[in-house]
């Protein structure tokens, strides 16, 4: 039907009316009704503080962990600068040196290829010239005195000065053994301390830094030769710094073509370039399991928000219905009421954001240390900047999730007719076809249909409590399925393990050479097994350049690469490296010789598993046992492996024997405890007699034992002092160690997890609380008809208490079926992706929980009523109306 002229008319009046310059009053209305509302104010304060104080531990943490990554892979990487020309000649620098993209650049030299002073030989050093200009490029922070400037004088780290047993201070003279270069002798030279350097904790290094002068005063032995026998010595490091750190690759490439220098490996005018690693805006991707649980994260704290706050200004809307009601008779418009919400959800997020942001920014602080304390950047002392994007990311969305929370109840309070708010009651809707029961006015199912009055609160309250309980169940769930047993067995095979210091390095080569400097000594083995409480150990023998495997007899696997000309390969980023030949005739092969406790300590893939036959065979000189590579959950790499049980291959041994062995077993390989800790293609076992027999008793590598559980604690703190002060060249790993941080790795997760929860918890609370509260507010008027008719304060209280309880029973059974449906299905699947976790069903923590939900159920709404229902019946009727 079409509208009439007069009521168009009319329309276009009212409209006219509405559009006038009304927003001071809007802005009095909101700011009124804010105040007005003093209860809500303070509960939707703290539920949005939280929610702020959240996101801004979220971006603290993820920005303070980057920001730790970043600068501690920079020291790993030896500076900040964008990048390198590795190996360049003094032409060559100068040349790429005035190229218009660099803005800075430095030609540092390596002075020597080591410093051979017994005393760093657990924390090598090296011996650098750096221009001054660049020391802090560097992360070089001279504590005391000054750079150097003559011949004689250098700076140097204050560790590698305690370790000589010096003061920590400028002026004193030191001597360094000096090996210039490979296969030289070391020379002697004394230097003057001009200053001393902080050490960085995060590095196992000690540094000394040479002037300008030395390098003028040693030119002849700092040629530059790189292009003869690719020694770095006196070959330029070029250190480049460019505008900025977008295409840091790109812009080398660019800077060595346009200097006349190619890029391509192999062409003559070469030149090897790379970026610095550590920047994040070279990486390609972020790792997906990270970014992963950081959307998870930020999902939750979303999630857990908007519950809160969507039931706060829900509840508020309720409450405050009439009063939108008689607004809407004098003419305010749908949008001036949303708009009126709105600026009340402003206000309360100027309060509660600022709130949220510095409680926030000081708990990522504390957790990101503990975070690091696991990874190589927590060896140095972790620092959080006040990076403007943390407090400008958790904001905004914060404020997203506040509006976002608020706009459904202000579009409920927009549509609501005047007529329809002034009668409102909570729950109140079109009229059902009344129910006839003989039980209706029990208190019991009255307490139960009152739930139903406004199922969305109800809803919402009830997976707002379970989410806490939930998230506390998974943290349980997470952390219980650490396993200890398959950790230790990653990493140790016995309680301790003895060596030279090279070994814990990674540096023991098990080569003929370096015996002498890097092989275990049998008086350290002597002194473990004096110790009460040793129990039983056993030698591993270890020699990388004595016996080969005949190359013309043996038959490549066809899982095994193979090159363009036939030969057998190992694949590396994606490449084929032909594999090491002992000389023309023979593959290299690691040969092991092991005591008879150690054969306990594998396990057997595949082929004879009977130890005692194994040792019976192995005995005979003629079968080997072949360890094949494993992952971290301890299967076997198939592709990797070279030989079966029962394949034959022949033996090259250095007095010219040839010997045909057969393949008696294929074991796991076990890196830690049985293995030089570099992998190799050939690995094979014999027992420690043989190894003597074919070679000698001078390959020593380590020795591994156990001990009395009541005597480790003793004996540990007995290594420790033998290693540092009888025999410093000596080392050792022990279980209690690998057992404390995976107790610490452990304890991190449940203190992060059990924070998260405690705030989740407290947001579920507060928000049953409103509820409750609020309800009871709503529903004043109805309490006091119900009193009028005979129902006592005593039945009202048991009618509030027990929908609290029914709020708890519901809660329990929702969190119940969620929390074990995400346990066997997430939580399974997540633990079973972890090598060291072993998923185990836990339900303990939820019902730990259910007690003090209960009584929270009791509690509040008594609590509640006793402070709202202190009016007479009289009053509240009147009050109501």
């Amino acid at each position: 039907m079409e509208r009439s002229r007069e009521e168009m008319r009319a329309e276009r009046a009212v409209n006219s009316m509405r559009k006038v310059r009304n927003k001071k009053v809007i802005d009095k209305i909101s700011y009124k009704s804010f105040r007005a509302n003093r209860t809500r104010n303070v509960i939707a304060i703290i539920a949005i503080a939280l929610t702020a104080m959240l996101f801004t531990t979220l971006f603290t943490v993820g920005i303070g962990t980057a920001e730790n990554f970043q600068r501690q892979t920079m020291r790993q990487a030896g500076g900040d600068s964008h990048g390198v020309f590795k190996n360049i000649t003094e032409e060559q620098y100068e040349k790429l040196s005035r190229h218009p993209l660099v803005k800075e650049s430095a030609d540092n030299r390596l002075v020597a290829n080591t410093v051979e002073n017994p005393e760093f030989l657990k924390r090598h050093m090296e011996i650098w010239y750096y221009p001054k200009n660049f020391y802090g490029h560097h992360f070089i922070e001279i504590i005391d005195g000054k750079a150097p400037e003559k011949a004689e004088e250098v700076l140097v780290d204050e560790t590698s000065l305690k370790l000589l047993g010096m003061k920590v201070k400028a002026g004193q003279q030191i001597t360094l053994l000096l090996k210039i270069r490979e296969g030289q002798a070391p020379v002697e030279r004394t230097f003057r301390i001009s200053g001393v350097i902080r050490s960085d904790p995060a590095l196992d290094v000690g540094f000394t830094v040479v002037s300008k002068a030395y390098l003028a005063e040693h030119q002849e032995e700092l040629q530059y030769t790189y292009d003869q026998d690719t020694s770095p010595v006196g070959a330029i490091r070029m250190e480049i710094v460019f505008q900025n750190s977008q295409g840091i690759q790109k812009k080398l490439d660019k800077v060595a073509r346009e200097s006349g220098y190619s890029t391509k490996e192999g062409e003559k005018n070469y030149i090897a370039s790379n970026a610095n690693w550590a920047y994040i805006s070279e990486s390609t991707s972020g790792d997906p399991m990270t970014v992963a649980a950081i959307a998870g994260v930020g999902f939750l704290i979303v999630l857990t928000g908007y519950l809160i706050i969507y039931n706060i200004f829900q509840i508020s809307v309720m409450k405050d219905i009439r009063f939108y009601g008689l607004l809407k008779t004098i003419g305010t418009t749908g949008k001036q009421i949303k708009k009126i919400i709105r600026r009340q959800a402003l206000l309360l997020s100027t309060i509660g954001i600022p709130c949220g942001l510095f409680v926030g920014f000081f708990v990522g602080k504390a957790i990101v240390p503990m975070l690091l304390s696991h990874t190589i950047a927590g060896n140095s002392d972790p620092a959080v900047s006040m990076n403007p994007w943390i407090f400008v990311g958790a904001t905004v969305f914060a404020l997203v999730t506040v509006f976002i929370s608020a706009g459904k109840p202000a579009k409920l309070a927009a549509k609501v007719s005047p007529v329809e708010a002034v009668r409102y009651t909570e729950g109140k809707r079109q009229a059902k076809k009344q129910k006839k029961t003989a039980d209706g006015g029990k208190i019991s199912r009255m307490a139960f249909s009152n739930l139903g009055r406004n199922k969305g609160k109800t809803v919402i309250v009830i997976v707002s409590l379970s989410l806490a309980i939930v998230l506390l169940n998974s943290i349980f769930t997470f952390t219980n399925a650490f396993d200890m047993d398959k950790y230790l067995a990653n990493f140790v095979s016995s309680d301790f393990v003895i060596a030279n210091a090279k070994y814990f390095n990674s540096e023991y080569s098990a080569r003929k050479e370096e015996l002498q400097e890097s092989n275990l000594t049998e008086s350290f083995i002597e002194a473990c097994e004096e110790q009460e409480g040793f129990e039983k150990g056993g030698r591993i023998y270890a020699a990388t350049d004595q016996v080969g495997v005949k190359i013309s007899d043996y038959k490549i696997p066809k899982n095994m690469p193979v090159n363009e000309n036939g030969e057998l390969c190992w694949m590396w980023n994606g490449e084929k490296i032909p594999v090491t030949k002992l000389n023309e005739e023979n593959y290299q092969t690691m040969y092991y010789g092991v005591d008879d406790f150690l054969f306990e300590k594998m396990e057997v893939y595949e082929g004879e598993k009977d130890l005692d036959v194994i040792k019976e065979k192995l005995a005979t000189g003629n079968y080997l046992l072949y360890a094949v590579s494993t992952d971290d959950n301890g299967m076997v790499r198939k592709e990797d492996m070279v030989h079966h049980a029962g394949d034959k291959v022949t033996l090259s041994f250095p007095n010219g024997e040839e010997r045909e062995v057969e393949i008696l077993s294929v074991i796991k390989e076990n890196y830690y405890g049985l293995s030089t800790r570099y992998s190799v293609i050939f690995p094979y076992y014999t027992t420690a007699e043989v190894f003597r027999k074919d070679l000698s008793e001078d390959y020593l590598m380590s020795y591994s034992f156990d001990v009395r559980d009541d005597r480790e604690e003793a004996i540990q703190q007995f290594v420790k002092n033998y290693s540092e002060k009888t025999e410093p060249t000596m080392n050792y790993e022990s279980k209690l160690k690998w057992s404390n941080e995976f107790e610490s790795l452990k304890g991190m997760f449940t203190i992060i997890g059990c924070f998260l929860t405690f705030v989740v918890a407290v947001i579920g609370i507060l928000n049953f609380i409103n509820a409750i509260l609020t309800s009871i507010v709503t529903r004043l008027r109805e309490l006091a008809m119900l009193e009028s008719i005979g129902m006592t304060k005593k039945q009202i209280i048991k009618m509030l208490t027990l929908e609290g309880i029914y709020y708890a029973g519901f809660t329990m059974i929702s969190s119940l079926l969620i929390g074990m449906l995400m346990s066997v299905t997430i939580l399974r699947v997540l633990t079973s992706q972890i090598w060291f976790m072993k998923y185990q069903f836990v339900i303990w923590p939820m019902l730990v929980t259910f007690p003090f939900l209960l009584v929270l159920g009791w509690l509040v709404p008594k609590a509640a009523y006793h402070f709202q229902g202190k009016k007479s019946m009289i009053e509240q009727l009147k009050n109501a109306d």
